[in-house]
């Protein structure tokens, strides 16, 4: 039941919210934003200027952003005048931290607030969410300060010694994996030795229409690729001897396609990419505005549900209004029951898949209110593939022709859309990519005329290098980073000052620095700067938000980890090096190991962790 006697305060995230709330609750309710995050720790300290205490259970120095200090004030000020206080940050990790870093630095009594989420902008969810409060999860944010924790750590830690070593700016536990991945392939395009086979086709043509059959090998053997001139130059010996091909056998058979699931974060940015050729960023920036909801008729509304979500489910409540909307607009013959969809391993499934939240409102109707074409075309995009996911299997007839002459196969493939099912709405863009596809009728035994072979010559190609889209796909698959983090790595491989990576033909290329850093992390920190490692770790934090994991001892195998690996590459190093010697002696200002170094005093141990420590012992 909603509260019309008290004063209250309601804060979410975005400021483009605000409005569409507002307009579900009475005058008694204010709402307003805290413009995203509000904290972050502090630099300073002892270890690397981070704000993290190792040594005292990882006691972190957290402060009000500057940038946030009148955010923070205004609503400080509005608390003064409120009766109890929601907080209705966005439904996943960050937002629990977001909303336990408001309760910090607002100095809300436990009595006085409560905790509401909802997955779309409705009046509908906002007044389920009011009727549901729940406390802070202790669990989601103690995972999402442990990320921010040892990203920070890991961060500056590698950061100062590759800027050192290198002079490469920054280390980042995601960013320095995704770049591994990106410099893999690059290696090996690099050392890819393409070899050369042969196609053989048999072109002809009938009542006008020019056909090509390709060669498939002889009636015991299969081929796929001739290897070499002499083997085509033998067959197309045989070939003309005879002179005669014949249809010996049509094989005719129906192929079914079912429509894809709906739309997890990861596999809306691919196909926004795929689709549209707009960056990661750019499609949730789009698909943000649409969640956060668009003037229309002079009513701010939202349009889609939370766009950050591993799951390929719709909420139950949603389906019967789905599959009335298809057996209305398409008929019975277009509905089919939701399919059950194979799920990532990694999945968290918090939140349901994207989807809108009106189906009355179509893309049509929203074209009178949105003058941006991009924001549009998403809104399409998405609403389309809502409606195809309830939708009968395209059913495909496809006929194979085997044309022989004498031993030798030539085969022709003859498809036809037989009922359209979901493509009526819904299209992928490898649909029209598709070639080769001819409609041709041949009868069992014709002898086909106008006959000519044509060999094509051909090589073997390399991986492709990464586009946006495809880059996703491996960073999910390798489970680097999470569904919400993947624009952030994208953005910082590519970000100039770095110099890391660099775009060429809408594909990600690492530049020499990027390679010479790779290279070097690869080196010097393998078993921190590789893929398993990383996946482990986000499976970690999983797991901490699930309360199955401590976050103390998540930090602390990491750190001692991390520190080992410093300590080996440094006495790796010193040993290449020849001019240090790593000794017994420990600093007596800091206890790090001491090397034998020279001066014009002669030899001394200076503290390996100068120029931060000035520790030195005479020899």
């Amino acid at each position: 039941m909603i509260d019309q006697e008290h004063k209250i305060l309601i804060i979410v995230e975005s400021p483009n919210k605000v409005q569409t709330i507002k307009s579900f609750l009475p005058k008694n309710y204010v709402v307003m934003a805290s413009v995203g995050h509000i904290m972050e720790i502090k630099n300073g300290g002892s270890y690397f200027n981070t704000g993290i205490d190792p040594k005292n259970k990882f006691k972190t120095d957290y402060a009000v952003s500057p940038e946030k200090k009148e955010v923070v004030d205004k609503l400080k000020e509005q608390l003064k005048n409120s009766d109890f206080v929601y907080l209705a940050t966005d439904p996943d990790r960050e937002g629990e931290a977001i909303a336990w870093s408001l309760k910090k630095f607002l100095s809300i009594p436990k009595t006085k607030y409560k905790r509401i989420t909802f997955h779309e902008i409705t009046k509908k969810a906002v007044l389920k969410a009011l009727e549901n409060p729940s406390d802070i999860d202790d669990d989601l944010v103690s995972a999402a300060q442990a990320r921010q924790k040892l990203d920070k750590l890991l961060g500056y830690r590698l950061s100062s010694i590759s800027r050192k070593e290198i002079n490469a700016k920054s280390v980042g536990r995601c960013q320095s994996a995704g770049l591994k991945l990106i410099c893999d392939r690059e290696n090996e395009i690099l050392n890819f030795k393409p070899e050369t086979y042969y196609d053989l086709y048999l072109n002809f043509s009938k009542s006008g229409e020019e056909y090509k059959a390709k060669y498939v090998g002889t009636r015991e053997k299969l081929v796929k690729k001739l290897k070499s001139k002499d083997e085509v130059a033998k067959i197309v010996e045989d070939c003309n001897k005879l002179n005669k091909y014949t249809v010996e056998d049509i094989i005719r058979k129906e192929k079914l396609e079912n429509p894809k699931a709906p739309f997890t974060t990861s596999t809306f940015q691919q196909e926004v990419s795929n689709k549209l050729g707009i960056g990661v960023n750019d499609a949730m920036s789009y698909a943000q505005k649409l969640f956060e909801g668009i003037e229309v008729n002079h009513q701010h509304i939202a349009l889609i549900t939370y766009i950050r979500t591993d799951s390929n489910e719709f909420a139950p409540e949603f389906l019967p209004i789905l599959e009335n909307y298809v057996k209305k607009h398409f008929g019975l013959e277009y509905y089919a029951p939701m399919r059950k969809y194979k799920k990532s391993d990694l999945a968290q499934e918090g939140h349901e898949a994207i989807r809108p939240v009106d189906l009355d409102m179509t893309p049509s109707m929203l074209k009178n209110f949105v003058k941006d074409e991009k924001l549009l075309k998403i809104y399409t995009i998405i609403y389309n593939r809502t409606i195809a996911t309830m939708m009968a299997s395209a059913v495909k007839s496809e006929t194979t022709y085997s044309i022989f002459n004498g031993d030798h196969n030539f085969n022709l493939v003859s498809t036809e859309l037989v009922f359209d099912g979901f493509k009526k709405i819904y299209t992928y863009k490898e649909d029209d990519e598709e070639d080769g596809v001819t409609l041709v009728t041949f009868d069992k035994g014709e002898t086909l005329q106008n006959t000519k072979l044509d060999c094509a010559e051909k090589q073997t190609k390399p991986p492709a290098r990464y586009k946006e889209s495809t880059f996703v796909n491996v960073l999910e698959s390798t489970g680097i980073g999470r569904p919400s983090t993947y624009g952030k790595i994208i953005k910082t491989l590519l970000d100039t000052e770095r110099g890391y990576c660099e775009t060429k033909d809408k594909c990600i290329v690492p530049t020499e620095k990027g390679m010479e850093l790779s290279k070097w992390l690869d080196k010097s920190f393998s078993s921190l700067i590789n893929i398993d490692y990383t996946s482990e770790l986000e499976k970690d934090l999983d797991l901490i938000a699930k309360g199955k994991l401590n976050d103390q001892k998540f930090l602390e195998d990491f750190y001692n980890n991390m520190e080992s690996s410093v300590k080996e590459m440094n006495k790796t190093k010193m040993v290449q090096d020849k001019k240090y010697i790593i000794g017994e002696v420990k600093c007596p200002i800091c206890g790090s190991d001491m090397y034998l170094r020279s001066g014009k005093f002669g030899e001394f141990w200076g503290c390996s962790q100068y120029p931060r420590c000035t520790g030195i012992v005479k020899k």
